[in-house]
Parts: structure tokens; sequence; C-alpha cells
């Protein structure tokens, strides 16, 4: 198994909630890519500035397949309009994409 995390850091609380809210709205359209298995929109306890966006994949290459995709491009188009005027506002963020192969895993019924 493959994660794909984008930790965004937000200037402000107002950057923080937009964000938040387009993630709410998110197309979707990674839900039907080959090879992808689920995704979460974190918000940090401790400093709700600090959200992530999670990606679990079957492969690395399931994963850059979508990252290479029509699909990709059409679902991240806001992000590229990050510093313009969002649906709700301006957002003022700083992102770092980071992934990591799975070693271990386990979940209630069984280990996957």
């Amino acid at each position: 198994m493959f994660v794909a995390m984008n930790v965004f850091t937000c200037e402000d609380d107002a950057s923080a909630q937009n964000l938040e809210a387009m993630f709410l709205k998110r197309s979707g359209l990674v839900d039907q890519q080959p090879g992808f298995l689920s995704f979460a929109f974190l918000k940090c306890a401790e400093n709700p500035r600090r959200l992530i966006s999670m990606s679990h994949w079957n492969s690395k290459e399931e994963f850059e397949a979508w990252t290479k995709s029509q699909a990709f491009e059409k679902g991240h188009q806001r992000a590229k309009e990050s510093g313009k005027p969002a649906p709700h506002g301006v957002l003022k963020v700083a992102n770092a994409l980071e992934t990591y192969e799975v070693v271990s895993h386990s979940r209630r019924g069984g280990s996957g």
C-alpha cells in the first residue's frame, strides 16, 4: 500500500476554513481511479491551520498515474488558483507533498 499526504499550513483561520470548505465540495474524481483505496481530509486538533489531504493507493505507480491524468488536472484546478479569490475567499496556504510506502498496517477485524 502507498500513502500520499498533502500537508497544508494556512496563514490564517479564514484560509483554513476556506480550504476545508473546498475539500468538503471536492470533485471526487480520484474515487474512480485505478488503484485508489480511500481518501481522508484531516484537521489538526492542536493547530486547526494545519490540514492534510491523505489518499491510500494499491501502489506508488497507480498514484503517479493519477497525478499525470486529465482527471487530476481537472480535480486540482482550484488549487492552481489558490492565491486568487476562491469561492469562499482568498487562500493563503503553503503545502508539501509527502509520500510513504506502508510497511505495516492493521485494522479492526485483522490486518490488511
